[in-house]
């Protein structure tokens, strides 16, 4: 997998406090993710969700708070409309966001579609380690 148009990721405490507002742990393998290739694109970027078929990943929302789809802004833009234990991560190219989702009930968080037109959600794998592996190029 590919990604274009990361940018440096500002501090590494970012990450930790992000971690600590929410009081949640980000998925290691993310977090690798994030200090590689802050806000960038994967390529290839389509994925399917239980439900759905070639669904499009636009970007990793940022941890830098300046940047234009950065974490911070959309987690708190996002929390009344969001169920409660979930925490996006993507975005897609229609306001549409890739979530974590951390079941109680669950060691590890699963990965979800919310559809922010709908407020629904999709799942797309139980864990993030998982998702990484979901993306592929579509057949024309």
């Amino acid at each position: 997998m590919e990604w274009i148009l990361s940018k440096p990721l500002e501090s590494e405490a970012n990450i930790r406090d992000y971690e600590q507002k929410y009081g949640i742990e980000l998925p290691s393998r993310l977090i690798a993710l994030i200090r590689e290739h802050n806000g960038g694109r994967p390529r290839p970027n389509v994925f399917d969700t239980r439900v759905t078929k070639e669904r499009v990943a636009k970007s990793l929302l940022s941890f830098n708070p300046s940047s234009i789809d950065n974490i911070w802004d959309t987690t708190a833009n996002m929390r009344q409309r969001l169920p409660h234990d979930y925490y996006p991560f993507m975005i897609d190219q229609f306001g549409n966001y890739i979530c974590l989702y951390y079941d109680p009930l669950l060691d590890v968080p699963a990965v979800v579609f919310w559809d922010e037109e709908a407020q629904t959600e999709e799942e797309i794998t139980s864990s993030f380690d998982e998702y990484l592996d979901v993306f592929y190029e579509p057949v024309i």
